[in-house]
C-alpha cells in the first residue's frame, strides 16, 4: 500500500512535465512506443519488442485482472448479468477524453463504495474488532501487524525486497503516462498528483479496513467457512450485511473498477494496434481521418472480444495477474522512460536493451515461485525493473552515441538555466 502510494506520487512528481514537454516536442506522439522511435531518431522502433511485451499483457492481464467482477459473479452463477457491463458498455466510449471523464466518476463511485462498507460494518457489527486484539481481553493479533504473517511469523525478506517493486512499477504504467501525455497543461500537474496520490491513499486506507473488519463480520454471522476465495470477500460481505437495492450500488463499484482500468487498456491498445503494428501502419497513414479514425475503433473492438475471451478461460487469480501484468509493463517500460527524459546518452539500442530485458526478467520471475529461500516469490518488478535499468545503461555505454538529431531534441526540450521554449507549450 505504501509502495504504491509513493510510486503514483513520484511518478506524477519525475515524469509528468518532462513526458508532457518531450512528447509533444518529439512530433505529437501519440504512444509511449512512437515517443521511443521519434526521441531516439528510429524508425524501426515500433517493429520490436515494445509492441509485443504491451499486447501481450494487455491481452492477458489488462483486461482479465480488471474484468475480475465476470469471475466473481461466475462463482455465484450470474456471469450473464455481469459480463455484458464489463466488455459491452466499454466499446460505447468516445476516445481519450469521454474516458477521462467517465475515469471521474468511476473513482468517485469506488471511493464511495470502498468507503461505506467498512465504516457501515463499525456499526452493524456487534463486535468488530474480534479477534483482532484490539478488544478487551486480547493479546495483540499477528492479523492487523503489517511486519508480521497472519500466524504471527515475521515478514521475509522477500516480502521486503519485493514490496518497493509495486511502487516502481508505476513508473512505467503505460495507461497512466499516457495521462501525462495529455494533461491540459504542466501548470495543472501538481494538482492532478496531489489528487491522484490522495485517492489512491483512500482507496488502499478502506480496503484495508474493510479486510480488517470483514473478517470478524463474517465469522459473526458463521459464514467463514463458506467464504473460500479472499477475493469474493468485498461481494459476500455487500450481500450479507446491505438491502438488496444498496447491496446493488456497492456492486456498481466493482463495475467501475472493472471499466476504469479496462477503458484505458482498450483506448491504448487499438492506438498502438492502428499506429505501431508495421502492417496497421501503413495501412493507417494512407487513409483520410476519418477513416483512421474508424480503424482504430474496429482494433479496440477487436481486441475487446479476443481480450473478453481469454479472461473468461484462464482460472488465474485476480491478485497474481496484477502482479505479473503490473510488473510486466513497469519494467519494460520504467527504466527504459527515465533514462529518455533523463539522460542526454541515452540511444535506441539501450532503449530495446532495457525493455526486452525487463520485460523478460519480470515474466520469467512470475512464472516461478519457491527457490533458495523462496528467491523466485520476490514480486517480479524489483528484479525485473532493476535488471531493466543496468542493461540499459551498460547497452548504451557500448553502443555508438545518439544521431545529432536525438541530441538537439533532448537539449530544445531540456534547455539549461533556461525557461521552457514557447512553442512547446502549445495543446495537441
Amino acid at each position: 500500500m505504501v509502495s504504491i502510494v509513493l510510486g503514483a506520487w513520484l511518478s506524477w512528481t519525475i515524469l509528468g512535465k518532462r513526458l508532457r514537454r518531450y512528447t509533444i516536442a518529439a512530433d505529437n506522439s501519440l504512444t509511449m512506443c512512437e515517443f521511443l522511435e521519434n526521441r531516439n531518431g528510429a524508425h524501426s522502433f515500433r517493429r520490436g519488442s515494445p509492441i509485443l511485451h504491451h499486447n501481450l499483457h494487455q491481452l492477458r492481464a489488462g483486461w482479465r485482472v480488471q474484468a475480475f467482477g465476470v469471475h466473481l459473479r461466475a462463482g455465484h452463477q450470474h456471469r450473464n448479468i455481469v459480463d455484458p457491463g464489463g466488455g459491452g458498455l466499454l466499446h460505447l466510449y468516445r476516445g481519450l477524453l469521454a474516458v477521462s471523464r467517465t475515469d471521474v466518476f468511476q473513482a468517485l463511485l469506488m471511493l464511495a463504495a470502498f468507503a461505506i462498507i467498512p465504516l457501515a460494518l463499525l456499526f452493524v457489527v456487534e463486535h468488530p474488532f474480534q479477534g483482532m486484539g484490539l478488544d478487551a481481553g486480547e493479546s495483540t493479533s499477528a492479523f492487523i501487524s503489517p511486519f508480521s504473517g497472519a500466524k504471527g511469523n515475521a515478514v521475509s525478506w522477500v516480502f521486503i525486497l519485493g514490496s518497493p517493486g509495486w511502487g516502481l512499477a508505476a513508473l512505467g504504467s503505460l495507461r497512466v503516462l499516457q495521462r501525462f501525455m495529455a494533461v491540459e497543461s504542466e501548470e495543472k500537474i501538481p494538482a492532478s498528483r496531489n489528487i491522484g496520490a490522495l485517492w489512491f491513499l483512500l482507496m488502499f486506507s478502506f480496503g484495508l479496513l474493510l479486510g480488517w473488519l470483514a473478517r470478524p463480520a463474517i465469522t459473526e454471522v458463521g459464514m467463514l467457512d463458506a467464504v473460500s476465495d479472499p477475493e469474493l470477500v468485498y461481494i459476500v460481505v455487500s450481500e450479507i450485511f446491505f438491502h438488496p437495492v444498496v447491496a446493488g450500488l456497492l456492486l456498481a463499484g466493482v463495475i467501475a473498477a472493472v471499466m476504469s482500468t479496462a477503458d484505458s487498456q482498450l483506448l491504448l491498445g487499438s492506438a498502438v494496434a492502428t499506429d505501431d503494428l508495421p502492417a496497421l501502419r501503413r495501412l493507417t497513414y494512407s487513409l483520410e481521418t476519418w477513416s483512421r479514425v474508424w480503424l482504430s475503433r474496429l482494433m479496440l473492438v477487436l481486441i475487446g472480444c479476443v481480450a473478453a475471451v481469454i479472461s473468461l478461460y484462464q482460472p488465474d487469480s485476480i491478485f497474481e495477474l496484477v502482479t505479473y501484468a503490473w510488473a510486466g509493463m513497469g519494467s519494460a517500460f520504467g527504466p527504459c522512460i527515465i533514462l529518455a527524459l533523463y539522460w542526454r546518452r541515452f540511444n535506441f539500442w539501450g532503449a530495446v536493451a532495457s525493455i526486452v530485458t525487463g520485460a523478460a526478467v519480470a515474466s520469467i520471475w512470475g512464472f516461478w515461485s519457491g527457490g533458495p529461500g523462496g528467491v523466485w516469490d520476490i514480486m517480479p518488478a524489483s528484479p525485473g525493473f532493476a535488471a531493466s535499468a543496468v542493461a540499459g545503461v551498460l547497452v548504451t555505454l557500448l553502443a555508438p552515441p545518439p544521431s545529432r538529431e536525438a541530441v538537439a531534441l533532448f537539449d530544445q526540450v531540456n534547455p539549461a538555466g533556461s525557461p521552457l521554449p514557447v512553442k512547446l507549450q502549445s495543446e495537441f
